[in-house]
């Protein structure tokens, strides 16, 4: 059993996004899991984004250039940028589960 207190935060991180890999993966037997590993895949990335709007070091400073600012993304901004694919990647899989549970109830 995992004590919780003396767990670190990427170790829970990394615990949850094992448990939505295999939500996903069985998502084909279980559609209630896929459905509900496919809502947890979609606000895990509303988080990360959230960085986009919060954190001024995302855009590129004004460094007397005339590109800076918004929509000019520094390097940390366009790897906070690959979250919209896992965004789209859940939407299709939520789409997908909830199709297979209308479709097993009638």
């Amino acid at each position: 059993m995992i004590n919780i207190e003396s767990a670190s935060l990427p170790h829970l991180c990394g615990a949850f996004f094992i448990i939505l890999l295999y939500s996903t993966i069985l998502s084909n037997s279980y559609s209630g899991l896929g459905l509900m590993g496919g809502v947890l895949a979609f606000a895990t990335p509303l988080v990360t984004l959230s960085f986009l709007i919060t954190t001024p070091e995302a855009w590129i400073m004004p460094l007397g250039d005339l590109h800076h600012g918004f929509p000019y993304l520094s390097g940390a901004g366009r790897v906070v940028l690959k979250d919209t694919l896992m965004l789209a990647g859940a939407v299709m899989k939520i789409a997908d589960s909830a199709r297979a549970i209308v479709k097993q109830r009638y």
